[in-house]
């Protein structure tokens, strides 16, 4: 099983990343643990190094996704951070914390897919 964070601020974004995630478990015969936050400082305030992906949003309260991530690497090396954001000109700052991929919103299912995958 594939345990999964979204740590998306956007409930619609939230749900399309939910929506594909379902899709592909259907059509790969896959299976997955999703878990939802929506601000960093939850996401690492309950972090216990169960999840093997996250897929973190770049603009959000309280902490943003870069900040976010910095944070979760002093704490995990190894997690998949896959960056999800409308916010491009960060696609750069991924590689500080090695980022496996960045996607720029609106994602369609069949690069999300090969991007999971």
């Amino acid at each position: 099983m594939i345990r999964i964070a979204i740590v998306e601020d956007d409930k619609t974004s939230a749900q399309l990343l939910t929506d594909y995630l379902k899709r592909y478990k259907q059509v790969n015969d896959s299976l997955f643990s999703v878990s939802r936050y929506t601000n960093g400082m939850n996401f690492l305030d309950e972090y216990k190094g169960e999840w093997d992906i996250v897929f973190m949003d770049i603009e959000m309260p309280h902490l943003n996704g870069m900040d976010t991530a910095r944070k979760l690497r002093e704490i995990d090396e190894n997690i998949c951070i896959i960056f999800v954001t409308n916010m491009a000109q960060y696609a750069t700052s991924g590689y500080e914390v090695s980022a496996m991929d960045f996607m720029v919103k609106p994602v369609g299912y069949f690069k999300f897919s090969l991007k999971l995958q």
